[in-house]
């Protein structure tokens, strides 16, 4: 009798061994699944951000369109106390010029 108990003892468990696997198998289909949705979520939210970039920047362009049009212009701010607007280069010439004097 102590010979057919052996047996069984080095026999494997096939019960565990199907539950591994399935186990692992359904870890698995969970793992990709998740990851798909994870990818489709993360690939909206780029589209988004996309979108909003170009419309950033396009404010942005038209920002800085109107600052070097400032910048450049010459123009009375107010002709009472002789408050003039030059552009910037232009300033740092008259400036220069008025300390070599």
């Amino acid at each position: 009798m102590s010979g057919h108990v052996d047996e069984f003892i080095n026999e494997p468990n096939t019960k565990r061994i199907w539950l591994t696997l399935f186990g692992i198998l359904f870890a698995l289909i969970v793992t990709v699944y998740s990851g798909t949705l994870y990818y489709r979520a993360s690939a909206t939210d780029v589209e988004g951000i996309e979108e909003a970039r170009g419309s950033i920047g396009s404010e942005l362009q038209q920002l800085r369109a109107y600052e070097a049009e400032m910048a450049g212009t010459t123009k009375w701010i107010d002709k009472e106390h002789g408050i003039v607007q030059i552009p910037i280069d232009t300033a740092i010439d008259l400036v220069v010029a008025s300390y070599h004097k």
